[in-house]
């Protein structure tokens, strides 16, 4: 738990969970809790950790997913999990050490994710995806919506940092009625947060 805690300082104060939210994630759903770790002169280090939560995902009714704390149960995960009535596998949370973000730890833990979906039968990937290209992107180029920002190309790829690399591995931004405002607290993102959706039967492992 130091370890992880540890890797959590890299998440802005306000956002940051502490052991009990951990905790909780342990005992609700250890199999969707993954951490990395590096070997150095003292041992294995945690550098980055996700965790994640079984739900339904239907993408023509999005209501559940007013919110990160509505979604997740303020962080916490749902007491019962009841994995035969999912069908999608929720990015609860990933933080990767200031120090160690410029090694290729993102890509490899998300499909890690996608990995434990399928292996549980489960047909979706979904994750809350800030958008922190969003606020100065739109500071310079004047009213960008949320949603047209999102799908904005900067020559081959999107124009947001984030969604770039999710894109990268499979997720997608399906409509506009998957970019929310108001999701999660976030200045860079003006708030917003997109839903990325990678459909493991579409694109399979």
């Amino acid at each position: 738990m130091p370890g992880i805690l540890a890797v959590e300082q890299s998440w802005h104060a306000a956002g940051r969970a502490g052991t009990d939210k951990f905790a909780a994630r342990l005992a609700r759903f250890p199999q969707g809790f993954i951490v990395v770790t590096l070997d150095d002169d003292a041992g294995p280090k945690i550098i980055a950790t996700a965790t994640s939560m079984p739900l339904q995902y239907d993408e023509a009714h999005l209501e559940q997913f007013s919110s990160w704390d509505a979604v997740t149960s303020n962080g916490y995960l749902t007491e019962e999990i009841d994995l035969a009535s999912c069908n999608a596998l929720y990015i609860v949370s990933g933080v990767i050490d200031h120090a160690y973000r410029g090694l290729n730890v993102f890509q490899p833990g998300i499909l890690k994710l996608a990995q434990i979906a399928a292996s549980l039968g489960l047909r979706y990937v979904v994750g809350g995806a800030v958008i922190p290209g969003y606020r100065k992107y739109h500071d310079k180029h004047g009213a960008v919506g949320a949603y047209e920002y999102c799908t904005t190309r900067i020559g081959r790829h999107l124009a947001d940092p984030l969604l770039a690399m999710y894109e990268s591995i499979g997720f997608t931004v399906r409509d506009s009625r998957h970019v929310i405002e108001g999701y999660y607290p976030d200045d860079a993102s003006r708030n917003y947060a997109a839903l990325v959706v990678r459909d493991l039967q579409e694109a399979p492992l």
